[in-house]
């Protein structure tokens, strides 16, 4: 598909005419309000380094990763830890778990969703810990315009692959087979 995309028009050129993917069929694929508040990343966090994600997602998740090596950059991290760390917490989620285990839990399988299905990277082990802001308050989630940041990101990633220098994209091809 890769090949059919047009960047310029943010189109698929199939043999059957030209078709695109709208924020209605992200509405009705994903189930993301596509109106609401916008995902924006405040000014405030734009100075964060690992340390400081360090701390905020200890602190909103209670899972603080053993390894240092687990951070790729200042705000990345692998989800493998994030893994290993949800199938130990697994066993002690249960009807009368506390509310805040409940929340911890609930707020590393969404960095697990960001990471993996919705904002993925080529490495396929790395969430971004800028969302780690959004996960503060669950509840005011629903609100926010999710449709429209996954569709952006889409057409992005798209973009950047179709624009990619040929050898780049044969070597994508490969690691895809």
């Amino acid at each position: 598909m890769i090949e059919r995309w047009r960047p310029e028009t943010h189109t698929f050129h199939l043999p059957i005419g030209e078709a695109t993917i709208t924020l209605e069929d992200v509405e009705v694929l994903f189930g993301f309000p596509i109106d609401g508040l916008h995902v924006a990343y405040p000014h405030a966090l734009r100075d964060y380094r690992e340390v400081h994600y360090l701390y905020m997602l200890q602190r909103l998740t209670c899972f603080q990763p053993a390894e240092e090596t687990a951070l790729s950059g200042a705000s990345q991290l692998q989800m493998t830890p994030v893994r290993k760390h949800l199938e130990a917490m697994d066993a002690e989620i249960i009807d009368a778990s506390l509310a805040e285990d409940i929340d911890w839990h609930t707020r590393l399988l969404l960095m697990l969703m960001f990471g993996g299905v919705l904002f993925p990277n080529t490495s396929g082990n790395l969430v971004s810990l800028i969302f780690l802001h959004h996960l503060e308050q669950l509840d005011e989630l629903p609100g926010y315009s999710w449709g429209a940041v996954v569709l952006g990101y889409l057409y992005r990633q798209m973009c950047r692959r179709a624009w990619a220098p040929r050898e780049t994209l044969s070597d994508f091809y490969r690691c895809c087979r």
